[in-house]
């Protein structure tokens, strides 16, 4: 293991560092970061995410899509209900399941319906007991089997001017600026993939549009796991069967026959590189991490040829790399966090395997000694582009610190970067440069340590506007920010499953040289004193080089 290990990381190392003799030389400027991540999904408005938007006059509901479709008559149900789509153990469900859907068919009168008056009237009245039985993947085969085609002369709507959050409008200017210093082109050429998400084809057109709307030449890489089984088998004639089998994704070549298309005719042809070589920004679409990382990396848990061909054009300073949410997990060479939650992670620990799926309990599809919530990880990495440490998003929404240092004390990872989603770190993979970006900040954790309950480890919490440098096992020259945006949320002392520690945090800019907070049957305790620097932004606090311990103490233990 350590051996692979070693041999991944100088592989993927001596790639990044390569400095070619040629005019191909990374550009001169200060500003220049080809690595950007992104600590949640990029959302803008769209006519399918009105929500998302402060004006929806402009969505045309004849001419853009703004609704899934589902159909409640005899063919889909009958396709939903077939034996092959079922296990024995799970048949009393899926009866259960008929009845359901035709109670709700003759409560509302209708067979076609949105999907978003589907689940409502699902998850109330007679037939919420059942919708509380239903796994992921349950519920995944529903929505699949039941969703119409989507019409060939609707596509979404995407209004970048009417979109609320400011920020995903600032990260797609930064890749975007980034990718215009690589190709000296006012409209770079960006390369979307899907592949992270359950569904690869849903969002496609979402993106596209809107890098188009930022001003890019966008396109789609119809890379995922089922097309690399497909080609492996040849058979890529069978590419809907091994979306179901490897992505538990079904009909996609029904719902949107003109994609599935073109990733058959990938399939049988396509060559990713040179797509790749002809892109200025490869942006990797949020989603599951277990889904991506197999593109990345070989079954002997070594960069392939398609990870090696992206760091040489990183390398060359002729592509830059965005990733988002989840996805920019997968960037790391070391550990490479999966998923799960930081109660599970310090109660129990975390596990060198894939992420369970949501329900897993309610199907009996949990690994042995596994829950739902599970942390699980990847010892060896992912695409290998952030060298430094081991990475994790939505940091501050989901108070997944905890998962995030066990992963980390584990593995012996010697750094561990957070990003709070709204956040963007921007990094020049040559020199270690890095800044932030958004409206919040970014955890790093250096040495962290366990026992069974506890972890420990020096952490830094700095601000968008903050720079610094990644320097051996931690980061140096920070410049912290001068202000920030005002989080608009009510304080927490929630540091499982919220941003408790950052609310936690500001007491160290009020000189408390320590702080205990207690959070149901654990314990978090920062320490601050002398070497620790801190300095306000907004009403957040920034620090480097405090220390920070979590325990899980059940209440039978004292």
């Amino acid at each position: 293991m350590r051996k692979t290990l070693f041999t991944y990381a100088t592989a993927l190392l001596a790639v990044l560092t390569w400095s070619p003799a040629s005019d191909a030389q990374e550009p001169q400027q200060q500003d220049f970061y080809p690595l950007v991540l992104l600590g949640d999904a990029l959302e803008v408005c769209s006519s399918m995410a009105w929500q998302r938007c402060s004006d929806t006059d402009w969505i045309d509901r004849d001419t853009m899509r703004y609704d899934r479709y589902v159909n409640l008559s005899g063919p889909y149900v009958e396709a939903l209900l077939d034996d092959a789509n079922w296990s024995p153990l799970r048949r009393d469900t899926r009866d259960d399941l008929k009845e359901a859907i035709d109670l709700l068919r003759d409560r509302i009168k209708q067979d076609v319906i949105s999907e978003r008056s589907f689940t409502e009237e699902f998850t109330r009245r007679a037939t919420q007991y059942l919708y509380q039985q239903l796994s992921e993947r349950d519920w995944n085969l529903i929505i699949d089997h039941l969703e119409m085609p989507v019409p060939s002369d609707a596509d979404f709507g995407v209004n970048l001017t009417a979109t609320k959050s400011q920020v995903n409008i600032d990260y797609m200017r930064q890749i975007l600026s980034q990718a215009q210093q690589v190709s000296g082109d006012e409209t770079p050429h960006v390369l979307v993939v899907t592949a992270a998400q359950r569904d690869s084809f849903d969002l496609v057109n979402y993106y596209l549009q809107a890098f188009a709307g930022a001003g890019a030449d966008a396109s789609w890489l119809p890379i995922d796991v089922a097309v690399a089984a497909a080609r492996e088998a040849q058979a890529c004639e069978k590419l809907a069967d091994y979306r179901a089998s490897e992505m538990s994704a079904f009909r996609r070549d029904v719902v949107h026959a003109d994609l599935h298309a073109r990733q058959v005719a990938f399939c049988q042809a396509g060559d990713a590189l040179t797509q790749i070589r002809n892109a200025d920004v490869l942006f990797f679409a949020d989603g599951n991490p277990d889904l991506l990382r197999p593109l990345l990396v070989t079954a002997l848990n070594e960069p392939n040829a398609l990870a090696v061909g992206i760091a040489e054009r990183v390398a060359e300073a002729k592509l830059v790399v965005a990733a988002a949410g989840k996805a920019a997990n997968v960037m790391t060479s070391q550990a490479m966090v999966a998923g799960g939650s930081s109660r599970e992670a310090l109660k129990d620990g975390v596990h060198a395997t894939r992420l369970p799926g949501l329900g897993c309990h309610k199907d009996d599809t949990c690994p042995r000694d596994l829950n739902e919530n599970s942390v699980t990880y990847h010892p060896i990495g992912g695409a290998g582009l952030f060298r430094w440490g081991s990475l994790d998003t939505r940091m501050g929404v989901e108070g997944n610190h905890g998962r995030l240092l066990r992963v980390a004390a584990t593995n012996r990872v010697p750094l561990a970067v957070g990003i709070d989603a709204e956040t963007a770190l921007l990094v020049s993979l040559r020199s270690g440069d890095f800044k932030v970006a958004g409206e919040r900040g970014v955890f790093f954790a250096s040495g962290a340590q366990q026992n069974e309950r506890a972890v420990a480890a020096t952490f830094h919490y700095l601000m968008a506007g903050s720079s610094g440098t990644f320097s051996g096992n931690d980061v140096s020259a920070v410049t912290f920010a001068e202000s920030a945006e005002v989080v608009q949320v009510e304080p927490t002392t929630n540091f499982i499953s919220s941003r408790g520690l950052y609310d936690s945090l500001r007491l160290l800019c009020r000189d408390r040289e320590s702080i205990e907070v207690k959070w149901e049957q654990f314990t978090m305790t920062l320490i601050g004193g002398d070497g620790v620097k801190t300095q306000k932004a907004g009403a957040e606090c920034q620090v480097q080089n405090a220390r920070i311990g979590m325990q899980y103490a059940p209440s039978e233990s004292f």
